[in-house]
This record gives structure tokens, C-alpha cells and sequence, in this order.
């Protein structure tokens, strides 16, 4: 793996005034918005509304963040990139765990930054809580930052943008991320079991709420980092094949 590509590459996207306006911005927005709703409400699993919704829109923000890396790659192979890929000293596979490592850097401060919104907010954890939670949030934003990649390689660099942003409603909507699921409809609740940023806010809450449901949403999402995986790995091929 080359790390002066790497440092580069998440230069390049801190520095992006996207990066600040809707990976940051939006989801500390959303918090402000949503913890002055339901703030003062208690959740089924006994936590405060607020400390709950921080804790989702940051698994939100974050797996934007690295699913919109995917907008990079998908630029890149519009643009060539792949074929001068070939002329340079760095491997296939380095190509792709670095495009990885950058978007779980993107990832991290999202979660600093919302939490920070918390603090601001009257949010209460220990300290360890506030860095189990950390720890577990980042941790399960690896498939994103898959099945970002997995995007990037399948779509053009003027299109894949636009479909990742759209994909990010039904993900945060309809996986309870944007709204206790606890205040919808029970369809909805039952719905959201099928969507990995459902999965990503349980990790998260569970070094608080201690549900029990650890083991069986690291198994969920581990489901979602293989099967990107291997659609990578088989669609880099194939590209650089036709090259």
C-alpha cells in the first residue's frame, strides 16, 4: 500500500467543501433538529431520546461518508485513472485497500463532530461509553466503505453522486436512523431490519443498552462487508482486464 497515495486521498477529500457541507453538516443539523424533538423522551431499551438519536445520526453521517467514496473511484475510472494505475509501482489490491482505509478516515470525524454536537447538547455517557461507542460505530462503517467502492466501480463519475445521495434516504429513513423507530408504525420497524444502517445503529447502542444483540448484528454486517467484497474484487478484474 502506498501511503503518500494515501494521505493524499484523504486530503483530498477533508478538503472538499462537500465533505463539510452534507458529511458533517447535514448529519449534525439532522441531531439538532431531531434530539430537540424527542430529546426529552425515554426509548423502549431505557436511554434517553437524545443520547439514542446522536448515536444514529452519527452511524448516519458516517456511512455517508464513506459510501461517498465511492464517488471518487467511479470519477477516476471515468477519467482513466485505472490505466495509469498500470504505469505506476502500486498494485491492484493496494489501489483498493487504500480507497478502504480513506473512507473509514472520512468516517472517523463525522462521529467526533457529532459527538461533540451531543456534549454541546447535554448528552451524558461515561467515558468509556463515549469510547465504546466510538470504537463500535467506526468499526461498523467497513461495509460502507465497501459497498461505497463497490458503487464507485460499477457506476460514471457524473451519475454515481447523484445515486449514492439517493440511496442514503431509504438508508437513514427506513433503517430508524432519522426517526426512533419506537414512534412508527411496527411495519416500518420490522422493515428496517433489512437495511445495514439499521445494524450499524444496534452496534452502536449496544454498549449502552446491552440488548444482547451484539453477536447477531457484527454476523448482519459482516453479511454486507463479504458480499461487496467479493463484487470488488471480481469487477476490479474484469476492468483491468479490458485495459
Amino acid at each position: 500500500m502506498n501511503t503518500t497515495y494515501l494521505s493524499l486521498e484523504i486530503k483530498r477529500i477533508v478538503r472538499s467543501p462537500q465533505f463539510t457541507i452534507f458529511t458533517i453538516g447535514m448529519p449534525v443539523a439532522m441531531f439538532v433538529l431531531f434530539g430537540s424533538i424527542f430529546g426529552k423522551l425515554i426509548a423502549p431499551n431505557g436511554l434517553p431520546a437524545d443520547v439514542q438519536t446522536m448515536i444514529n445520526l452519527a452511524a448516519y453521517g458516517a456511512s455517508g461518508g464513506a459510501l461517498f467514496t465511492g464517488t471518487r473511484v467511479a470519477q477516476e475510472r471515468t477519467d482513466g485513472w485505472q490505466r495509469q494505475l498500470r504505469l505506476t509501482p502500486m498494485r491492484g489490491s493496494g489501489y483498493l485497500v487504500v480507497k478502504v482505509i480513506s473512507a473509514m478516515a472520512v468516517a472517523l470525524p463525522v462521529l467526533v463532530v457529532v459527538f461533540l454536537a451531543g456534549l454541546a447538547m447535554g448528552v451524558h455517557m461515561t467515558a468509556a461509553q463515549w469510547g465504546l461507542v466510538l470504537v463500535s460505530l467506526w468499526a461498523g462503517v467497513l461495509p460502507f466503505a465497501v459497498l461505497g467502492l463497490a458503487i464507485g466501480l460499477f457506476g460514471k463519475g457524473d451519475t454515481v453522486g447523484a445515486v449514492t445521495g439517493a440511496l442514503m434516504m431509504p438508508l437513514g429513513m427506513l433503517g430508524g436512523l432519522w426517526i426512533p423507530l419506537y414512534v412508527l408504525p411496527d411495519w416500518m420497524a420490522t422493515l428496517a431490519h433489512f437495511f445495514p444502517t439499521y445494524w450499524l445503529g444496534r452496534l452502536g447502542l449496544e454498549p449502552l443498552a446491552h440488548t444482547g444483540g451484539m453477536g447477531f448484528a457484527v454476523l448482519v454486517l459482516a453479511g454486507w462487508l463479504v458480499v461487496p467484497a467479493l463484487v470488488v474484487v471480481r469487477r476490479f478484474r474484469l476492468d483491468t482486464a479490458r485495459l
